[in-house]
């Protein structure tokens, strides 16, 4: 989305697609050659890299979540008088399994780091590097109020609250609330780490997944049949994440324990997409959206379900709210496009 967004500005882009090729190799070796850093994926990737300057020199190389590009590669790509810059929408410092060797390493290296997360501003400062602040968005071209191609699909996303994200032992609590609390309610939930619900096993594979992205938070794998019923499947991309958000009455916008997060990308999705936004109270939610007018928030798990059967029941005031969420985005400049005009402005490269 963000490369896009810097051709439609008018940008020469040469893109390098630095993570196609860790899914065509056995999950074994992605794994040993991702822990160890090196490997002849890595040989390959930063080869690659280094390809993409030939016959084009850049004003600007955009890093994007770059985890296994040796400093080596980063100090010739300066040698050719770009300018080095990385930006990565996740955690950096706050979680132990989001940073590499290479990356810790190549840190220094860059002229600028783009960050999403303010909790991580004051460790990013510690680098020699100019940081710049930028929230994350919504994409005008794939985020946008979307009517699935068929009758099939309409049924497969229609529904009166949905999430899509992964699990978490939280989540799971709270969904399990929704499914008990409020008969007949049409939930939907997409996304990874929920299949255990379904047959209330433990492999060594969920067990690992499920231990890392618990963030130390206790829970109990049992067949849960209520809600894995309500599980839809893994992860949607591009059009069917559109749909998905779309057809929900309600979205829920859930952030994580494992981090500080005050806001995600699904902050800006969910009302760019025409659904209602029900998400986590924090102060960064609050001041892209005025509660009760743009979106809502909840504290409790109590104050949630109270929200969700009020506006359940209120469709009107629901649609006033997802239509007031929908406009705030574009009137206060949530999009990539606007996100990115001002990080270029920064670099003076507009």
């Amino acid at each position: 989305m963000r490369m896009r967004v810097l051709e439609r500005l008018g940008h020469e882009v040469r893109a390098v697609d630095t993570f196609d090729k860790w899914n065509h190799v056995n999950p074994v070796v992605r794994r040993i050659q991702q822990w160890r850093c090196a490997g002849s994926i890595v040989d390959f990737l930063n080869g690659e890299v280094l390809k993409g300057v030939n016959g084009f020199t850049p004003d600007l190389v955009w890093a994007e979540k770059q985890e296994y590009l040796e400093p080596e590669t980063y100090l010739t790509l300066k040698k050719t008088g770009a300018k080095l810059l990385h930006f990565t929408p996740d955690p950096y410092f706050s979680l132990p399994w989001k940073r590499t060797r290479l990356m810790d390493e190549s840190l220094p290296i860059f002229d600028y780091l783009v960050t999403s997360k303010s909790y991580e501003m004051d460790e990013y400062s510690k680098l020699p590097a100019k940081i710049l602040y930028m929230p994350l968005a919504f994409g005008e071209y794939a985020h946008r109020p979307m009517v699935p191609a068929s009758m099939a699909q309409f049924r497969k996303y229609e529904s009166d609250v949905s999430f899509l994200g992964g699990w978490e032992p939280r989540r799971e609590v709270l969904m399990d609330a929704i499914v008990r609390n409020i008969p007949d309610v049409n939930l939907k939930i997409l996304g990874y780490g929920w299949d255990h619900l379904a047959d209330g096993r433990v492999t060594p594979r969920r067990a690992f997944a499920m231990r890392r992205n618990s963030g130390g938070q206790p829970y109990v794998v049992k067949k849960n049949p209520a809600l894995a019923s309500a599980v839809q499947g893994n992860e949607v991309y591009a059009d069917e994440y559109a749909w998905a958000i779309s057809a929900a009455r309600i979205s829920l916008g859930f952030l994580r324990i494992i981090c500080p997060d005050q806001h995600t990308t699904r902050t800006f999705e969910i009302p760019a997409c025409g659904s209602m936004m029900l998400a986590d109270r924090t102060e960064e939610h609050q001041s892209f959206f005025e509660e009760g007018r743009d979106a809502e928030f909840f504290g409790s798990e109590e104050e949630m379900l109270d929200k969700l059967r009020y506006y359940l029941a209120n469709e009107d005031k629901r649609q006033h709210i997802a239509r007031n969420g929908y406009e705030r985005c574009f009137r206060d400049g949530y999009s990539y496009t606007a996100r990115m005009k001002k990080v270029l402005a920064d670099l003076a490269l507009s």
